[in-house]
């Protein structure tokens, strides 16, 4: 029998986790099959097969309900022991530096990106999670950006241009970056436009990709599948509830005890 043991609530011993894997064969047949349904122009920008990968197959996966993670994500499970030397992956994020782009393919849609998020001034760059894609005759790849209940935008200052080639250590789940001079990883930035976010071979950070339906044999798609069991997060947050509600018990008991006492030394006091 141990001689001392942590007192973890029950709540926490019992929770779950997310977890990360590459996208299976079964999945890319399911992809492969979904492509079927666009134009000539935006298949070629969806011709990915299970080594390589871009961003426009990034979107439709989600949009199929094959979840990928975001950059915090894929970080965490660098962390948590996951090996991604020697492929690249592309993250489920685009970043906007501003309301058009210097490459003609990306300016369009840095615009219409804008507009439809009502961005009319850029002071720094925006990550924008969870989007999802359109067809779109109009477009370079023949596929554009539409709004989700996921999206989310994400002030971004650490990949402003001026840290293009800065090293850096770690990225923290609030895509800010711990820059050291002695860091083994490498940023990338772009000066302007829209720009796709990937983790490099070497674990280096990429945000300089211009053409966003490029791929090699290299890419893999990370895919994020929930254990099964409860959510962790949803276990956490009925955990925080019954926390504060017994906090504010106490409280309201102390508050209750305390005017009772101060009562009695108010009352013994005017007796004197």
């Amino acid at each position: 029998m141990a001689n001392s043991v942590k007192l973890i609530p029950k709540e926490i011993r019992e929770m779950v986790y997310p977890e990360l894997r590459f996208l299976s064969e079964a999945e890319q047949i399911r992809y492969d099959s979904e492509c079927q349904r666009f134009g000539d122009k935006a298949r070629a920008s969806l011709n990915v097969p299970l080594k390589g990968s871009n961003l426009w197959k990034i979107l439709l996966l989600n949009d199929m309900g094959i979840v990928t993670p975001t950059l915090p994500e894929m970080e965490c499970g660098l962390e948590n022991g996951l090996d991604l030397r020697g492929t690249y992956e592309d993250t489920c994020s685009v970043i906007l530096r501003s309301a058009g782009d210097t490459n003609s393919n990306n300016d369009a849609l840095a615009k219409g990106l804008a507009k439809k998020l009502k961005i009319r001034r850029f002071t720094e760059p925006l990550i924008i999670e969870g989007l999802g894609l359109v067809e779109s005759a109009e477009s370079s790849y023949g596929l554009d950006f539409k709004l989700t209940n996921r999206t989310n935008v994400v002030k971004a200052p650490d990949f402003s241009h001026a840290n293009s080639g800065r090293k850096f250590v770690s990225i923290n789940p609030d895509y800010t970056l711990n820059f050291a001079d002695s860091g083994n990883r490498t940023l990338y930035t772009r000066s302007n436009g829209l720009s796709g976010v990937f983790l490099g071979r070497n674990l280096d950070l990429g945000s300089n990709d211009d053409y966003l339906a490029g791929s090699d044999e290299c890419g893999r798609v990370l895919v994020r599948t929930a254990s099964s069991g409860s959510n962790a997060f949803e276990i956490l947050q009925k955990y925080r509830t019954q926390v504060e509600a017994r906090v504010a018990g106490y409280l309201a008991d102390a508050e209750m005890k305390g005017k009772e006492a101060l009562k009695a030394v108010t009352k013994f006091l005017g007796s004197k």
